[in-house]
């Protein structure tokens, strides 16, 4: 058996991403709410088919509930935050 090196290793190092543009802030939050959302209802599935016992690959499964968790968590985060930011605002004196 032959084990030939990463020829292309140089190039997978210096190519850059391709960076899309978001537009704002907003837009940019209603795309992650929109991933958030659909890591939620994939989690869901996840969920019906183990309680089904339709299982074919547990790990995979056990992935998508447990992001759907760090995802909903990072959103409630989010949240708590945007909402602290503007109590402080109304704080201030003009």
């Amino acid at each position: 058996m032959r084990i030939e090196g990463l020829q292309d290793f140089g190039q997978l190092t210096t190519q850059k991403k391709e960076h899309k543009e978001s537009g704002s802030f907003g837009e940019l939050l209603q795309e992650f709410i929109a991933d958030v959302n659909t890591d939620l209802k994939n989690a869901k599935q996840a969920e019906k088919l183990i309680a089904e016992g339709k299982v074919e690959n547990l790990e995979n499964l056990m992935y998508q509930i447990a992001k759907s968790d760090i995802s909903l968590r990072l959103i409630t985060e989010i949240r708590n935050k945007a909402l602290e930011s503007y109590q402080e605002i109304m704080r201030m004196q003009v």
